[in-house]
């Protein structure tokens, strides 16, 4: 269903200050007043699902904004990116936080920008209401079974792309902060979310764009009891996440050449 607004009344007025204040600084200075409406308003109609899913803005270019809200869990944005990679939709752009709810559980609420990737003549196709239905429930049956490893081919131990993968330390909270700068391709934001996954890493947040075919994202991250990553860990997750995107390169060459 797709989310509409219309006049608050004062509870809802106070429903919308009690969700943006549990949302961290970040998303309280990305979005506006009307975005946020859309996104409580979403995530109050999740009810008792584990996963809800739905359009909260359509785009031009066939780009639509969507909604994920489920129980924060680990290898969560790597399951809902791989879902996308299965329906051959792209990440445009993304936008990932966690947020505290009253009963003590951790919610995830991921807001993506995404677009059907092109056909053998080169037409974008729409994204429709039963495809985000379809989604929705690929990301429940997913998020429900017993985490695996979706890959499982040898890392290489060097980058043979122009990517760029550096580390830095957040001076508010002491979190490690991950940017990986790389030609845009379909998977990428996969690739990087599965070789987080397997190193037993949490992604905290995230914020993902492309421009002119590049793609520029950044995790904000912590060790699996939410404390923040040693330094000693970080060359090794360095190669990981180097050799994931290798290893996506090659494949959207195959992919190019077939």
């Amino acid at each position: 269903m797709r989310a509409t607004l219309k006049a608050m009344s004062t509870e809802e007025e106070e429903l919308l200050a009690t969700f943006v204040a549990s949302m961290p600084a970040e998303y309280r200075g990305a979005f506006d007043h009307e975005a946020t409406r859309a996104h409580e308003a979403i995530v109050r109609r999740r009810h008792g699902r584990s996963t809800h899913v739905e359009i909260w803005r359509e785009l031009e270019g066939r780009v639509v904004a969507i909604c994920v809200v489920a129980d924060d869990r680990p290898g969560l944005l790597s399951r809902i990116s791989a879902a996308l990679v299965a329906r051959q939709i792209d990440v445009v752009s993304a936008h990932a936080y966690c947020r505290p709810r009253e009963d003590g559980t951790v919610e995830a609420v991921d807001l993506l920008w995404i677009r059907r990737l092109p056909g053998p003549t080169g037409a974008v196709g729409p994204i429709r209401e039963k495809d985000i239905v379809a989604l929705g429930e690929a990301i429940d049956r997913d998020a429900t079974e017993a985490p695996t490893e979706p890959i499982s081919s040898p890392t290489p131990l060097a980058s043979g792309t122009s990517a760029r993968v550096r580390f830095e330390t957040d001076e508010k909270d002491g979190s490690t902060i991950l940017t990986v700068e790389a030609v845009d391709r379909p998977g990428l934001l996969l690739a990087v979310t599965q070789a987080l996954f397997r190193a037993d890493v949490q992604i905290v947040g995230l914020r993902a764009t492309t421009e002119r075919g590049s793609a520029v994202d950044r995790f904000k991250l912590a060790d699996a009891d939410g404390t923040p990553l040693r330094r000693e860990r970080l060359f090794t997750l360095q190669i990981a996440i180097l050799g994931a995107i290798d290893d996506c390169s090659f494949a959207s060459q195959r992919r190019s050449a077939g």
